[in-house]
């Protein structure tokens, strides 16, 4: 699909459009001739952090009266030019509440209320100001209103004591503990802190064996009476001083005390200590009704004991005890644990062979400190299809879908091999290549496909401490796919991966000791013209194997101060040939040898409407083989690319790089980039525009930074080496706007338009836009292709993504 500058001003004459008129506010169904509330606003001052100011500004508006809100809705209306309204979507303001100035006194006392919950008590707030004004050749009467808010430091905590629990070990644990507590000395205080804090020793003691406490068992006290006060003086004069030196001292640096304490109980097995007792199994439930019965044990499950200190009813006909058995974080005879007991709750809903699971602890009669477990679990199908359409993303490999494509995939899904809750998966693919440039269809992709993942680690090994993990499982993948770059070459391969994968709370851990991958390239027309001009592209374009193996680190974490930060960093690691030697000599000379190293980092701070993302990316691979037939660098289908909507967005799909090569630029023939490094940064302000329904229109302005890069020198290519003194000269930047987000809440339909503000191909000014000569394409080397038509050179990229980019 081809669009010229005609095309592109229209586009961009709407979105300007768009953006200066959508501010318009209509008022609809208002009451004739009495003030109503068109506006409400909160003025917030005061010696606070700049963060803390718009924090606090933010939750204040949700505490106004309802009767002084303002709900307004953006709606579209296209070429409306009713009521002097030519506006393409409109702010409007529909059944506005009359105004009631005893709404005041209630907003006040809300956020008056709010801020002490978190901690302010030394503020100033009021009605700033109300006005009321008509609205010319309108029964309109519309009231503003304004509250101002001085707010000062807010409490910081003294102290934090548990010595006012009673029970002695409930005491010892807090007292351990306390380096976790959300109440530390020094620190802002809150009432949602204090919460906070109250939640966690209940989680902290249901860890630690005390099954019936409750959150009502404990409660907070705090007090801010300066110790100085209660001394006893009989100079009426002396005790005025230290209350006038004791409020200073409160207004310059107000402290609070905080006191845990214990309530008294009735029942006095609140404060038992409860033990593991035996679990039981019943994987073929029918229904959960059984669950509420008194008689659990039913007669068709035999008893099993096994070496884990574990007693198990089950039904062998459906499934096999070894994967229940290494999914159960229960031991018998240790102290009673929530977080273990959820932990077995949700693996055992999480495994696939059962729709539900449910359970139920049972306290025995003869020994009340034990507890009995029984789950009970109704099947799932075994089998079932499924038919999906996907986009793929630009992973940068491209027998994986690093384009933008569509693709049609068949899936069959068996939730019970053998019996042992191993999860089969067949998944048919086939799908075609889209890249929205010269040529609109670039690549057919036809794969097929086995997994099976098995619910334990298969290891020579005992693995200890295994039920430390919160998910485990061996994946065995096999795979086979064609693909058809049109013209260029056609690539058949066949993969086969053995490996593992866990995680452990905030982390995820990939590894595949074992990955062959056997590629076989016929290299066509397209691709044998570009060899003429571009020599270094035949190292890349050989046929070998891979034999090696992977891993892949993730973590994401949210920032403790501030809950709305959302983090995440991937780093892996590829090898290859590194056990050539063991392997024969037909093969080993055919194995490619190479390591590739990747790191990713990801932000994400939301606000109430708006959000920030950032991304930065690096990579590089290195070609150690000594075999001229296996090249100077990494297979073309491990190398790096850049551009399409998931990357340097002002860039086609493969047309970024290589460095400030010229090379790729003016080939008339072969121009997709391939490069053995690759940095990006990617930074996205996001923002709501208005909604149709349940479906929110979004937008963005954004800066994409980065390129790729050989790592060997090239004599015939200058250029495409990285080098760290070019490398500003070679990085490019590219800056653009969401013309058009649709969010359906389950998925995101997106249409970017991205302007190249430096090209490290363009030889103007530096590779610089230029403001003064702006202009949509670069001339400079206007080339036709064989069969005389012009190849683009656009200063611009129109992307369709599936999803946020990142």
């Amino acid at each position: 699909m081809l669009y010229n500058y005609r095309q592109v001003k229209v586009v961009c004459s709407i979105l300007i459009f768009t953006l200066l008129f959508a501010a318009c506010t209509v008022v609809k169904n208002y009451p004739v001739n009495k003030p109503f509330v068109y506006e409400n606003k909160i003025v917030l001052t005061g010696n606070v952090p700049k963060d803390e100011k718009k924090r606090l500004a933010l939750d204040l508006v949700n505490y106004w009266d309802d009767s002084l809100k303002v709900l307004t809705v953006n709606k579209l209306s296209l070429f409306n030019l009713s009521k002097n309204t030519p506006f393409i979507y409109n702010r409007v303001i529909d059944k506005p509440p009359v105004y009631d100035s005893a709404a005041m006194s209630r907003s006040l006392l809300f956020m008056s209320s709010y801020l002490n919950s978190q901690g302010y008590y030394n503020f100033d707030i009021k009605a700033d100001s109300v006005i009321i004004d008509s609205v010319k050749h309108q029964p309109q009467v519309r009231a503003k209103v304004q509250v101002s808010v001085s707010v000062n430091k807010n409490l910081s905590i003294d102290s934090v004591s548990f010595d006012s629990i009673i029970n002695p070990v409930l005491r010892e644990i807090a007292q351990k503990n306390k380096k976790e507590s959300f109440l530390q000395k020094s620190k802002p205080f809150s009432n949602t802190l204090v919460s906070n804090e109250l939640d966690r020793l209940v989680n902290l003691y249901h860890k630690n064996g005390f099954y019936k406490l409750t959150r009502e068992n404990l409660y907070a006290e705090v007090d801010t009476i300066d110790a100085a006060l209660l001394e006893v003086t009989l100079d009426p004069f002396e005790q005025a001083q230290k209350i006038a030196e004791a409020a200073s001292r409160r207004k310059a640096n107000p402290t609070i005390d905080v006191l845990i304490k214990q309530r008294p109980v009735a029942d006095t097995n609140t404060l038992t200590r409860f033990y593991n007792g035996h679990v039981f199994y019943y994987p073929d439930t029918t229904r959960l009704k059984s669950i509420e019965n008194d008689s659990i044990i039913n007669n068709r499950f035999n008893i099993v004991k096994t070496t884990d200190n574990v007693t198990v009813k089950q039904n062998i006909a459906f499934v096999t005890i070894a994967p229940l058995i290494q999914h159960t974080y229960i031991e018998e005879g240790t102290l009673y644990d929530e977080q273990k007991y959820l932990k077995t709750l949700n693996t055992f809903s999480s495994l696939g062979p059962w729709n539900q699971v449910d359970s139920k602890i049972v306290q025995r009669k003869d020994s009340p400190q034990i507890l009995d477990y029984h789950f009970f679990m109704i099947p799932a199908k075994k089998y079932s299809f499924g038919y999906d359409i996907e986009v793929s993303r630009n992973s940068g490999s491209i027998i994986s879908g690093n384009l933008l494509g569509i693709s049609n995939v068949l899936t069959l899904r068996n939730r019970n091999v053998w019996k042992r809750a191993i999860q089969s998966s067949t998944v048919i693919r086939g799908g075609v290549e889209l890249g929205f440039t010269d040529t609109v269809l670039q690549t057919i992709q036809v794969s097929v496909s086995q997994t099976y993942s098995i619910p334990r680690l298969l290891t020579p090994w005992k693995i200890k401490n295994i039920k430390t993990l919160d998910d485990y499982n061996t994946i065995l993948s096999l795979n086979g796919s064609y693909t058809d770059r049109l013209n260029f070459f056609r690539l058949r391969s066949a993969v086969a991966a053995f490996g593992y994968d866990w995680k452990k709370k905030n982390r995820g851990w990939i590894l595949r000791p074992i990955n062959i991958e056997l590629y076989s390239l016929d290299t066509l027309d397209g691709l044998k013209n570009a060899f003429v001009t571009n020599p270094f592209l035949r190292t890349a374009f050989n046929t070998g194997y891979v034999v090696g193996e992977n891993a892949t680190f993730t973590i994401g974490w949210p920032n403790k101060h501030r809950p709305n930060t959302l983090n995440n960093f991937r780093f892996s690691a590829e090898e290859s040939g590194g056990l050539v030697g063991a392997l024969s000599k037909g093969i080993k000379d055919k194995v490619y040898q190479y390591i590739k190293f990747e790191a990713e980092f990801k932000k994400v701070v939301q606000w109430r409407k708006t959000s920030v993302g950032f991304r930065a990316f690096g990579g590089i691979g290195i070609n150690y083989s000594n075999d001229p037939e296996l090249g100077k660098s990494l297979p073309f289908f491990k190398q790096f690319v850049a551009g399409g909507p998931y990357s340097m967005r002002a860039w086609g799909i493969r047309q970024l790089g290589l460095g400030s090569s010229l090379l790729s630029d003016t080939n008339t023939t072969f121009r997709d980039r391939f490069g053995d490094i690759q940095l990006e940064a990617n930074f996205e302000y996001r923002f709501p525009l208005f909604a149709i329904g349940s479906m929110k229109v979004k937008s963005a302005l954004f800066v994409d930074m980065g390129n790729i890069w050989n790592l060997k020198n090239d004599v015939e290519n200058p250029g495409s080496k990285l080098s760290l003194n070019n490398l500003w000269k070679d990085i490019a930047i590219a800056a653009g706007v969401g013309l058009l987000r649709l969010d359906f809440d389950y998925f995101l339909i997106r249409l970017d338009l991205a302007y190249k503000v430096k090209d490290p191909a363009r030889l103007a000014n530096g590779g610089w836009m230029s403001i003064k000569n702006f202009e949509w394409r670069n001339t400079e080397f206007d080339i036709r292709d064989g069969n005389g038509k012009m190849l683009n050179r656009n200063n611009y990229s129109l992307q369709l993504g599936i999803g946020l980019p990142f």
